[in-house]
Formats: structure tokens, C-alpha cells, sequence
């Protein structure tokens, strides 16, 4: 059993491993840098470490982008070090549950997706397909 988090981006249902999330931040203010990708908003210092900002709905070419009060930073790091600390914005956070292995399916998902190409899979729960991104791939783009 594993336990993911899920989160909107343009009102379609997405997840990655809690594992991987440090924190959960209101979109506030962010530092922006210049000479960086479209996608990349900037930085912020969260605890006296400087966290590069990318927009997840960006970067999966989502349409109609608009800050609300549900926007939110979901704070990951792929390897466990605070050095690498990412955030990525969403539309808004869901909920965190458990994920039986028998409950993953292969991806529903078709078409453009953007920069994000790989899923682990998705689910069927409370009426909705959720979306399970690969997380690590996603951390590769941006890092690089």
C-alpha cells in the first residue's frame, strides 16, 4: 500500500507519492529569475533554503491558467535531501489516501500532456480518474 496525494490541474485529477512531499504552501510571492524555462516562476526561501518554483500546469500545457485562492505549491523532493527541494503549482490540493497496488491501472491518458510523458498509472475513486504522474521525471526536467 502506498499513500498519494492528489491535486487539480486545469479540473482534471492528478497524484504523486506522499513520500516524496515536504510541505504544502499557499502560492504566495516568487522571486523571479530571469534567463529561466516558461515554466519556472522563480524562487522562494522557505526555512532559509531557496526553492526553484515551477508551475506544473505549465509545464502540462493547461489551458485557461488562473491563480485562485485554492492555487497551492506542493513542496517535493525526489531523493530526500533539502538541497533538492522543488515546488510545483497547482490548481488546488485534493486529498491524501491509500493506494492499493490491485487499484492502479495502466494510464488512461492520451494525447499531449506537455513536458510530463510518464505516468505510473491511474485509479477510479469517488467517480473520477486520478492520474498517478511519475514524479521523478518530472524533477528531471526541471533540474536540467
Amino acid at each position: 500500500m502506498t499513500s498519494i496525494i492528489s491535486f487539480l490541474i486545469n479540473g482534471e485529477a492528478f497524484a504523486f507519492d506522499t513520500l516524496k512531499v515536504r510541505n504544502i504552501l499557499e502560492f504566495d510571492k516568487v522571486t523571479w529569475v530571469p534567463n529561466t524555462k516558461d515554466y519556472l516562476l522563480g524562487v522562494i526561501n522557505l526555512h532559509g533554503n531557496i526553492i526553484p518554483i515551477a508551475d506544473l500546469r505549465v509545464m502540462m500545457e493547461a489551458k485557461d491558467i488562473e491563480n485562485t485562492q485554492d492555487t497551492a505549491v506542493i513542496v517535493v523532493s525526489d531523493n530526500d535531501k533539502t538541497e533538492s527541494l522543488i515546488g510545483l503549482v497547482v490548481d488546488g490540493v485534493k486529498e491524501v489516501f491509500d493506494l492499493e497496488e490491485s487499484e492502479l491501472r495502466e494510464s488512461v491518458i492520451n494525447g499531449n500532456t506537455g513536458l510530463v510523458h510518464t505516468f505510473v498509472g491511474s485509479i477510479y475513486k469517488n467517480d473520477e480518474f486520478i492520474h498517478i504522474i511519475d514524479l521523478t521525471e518530472v524533477v528531471q526536467e526541471i533540474e536540467n
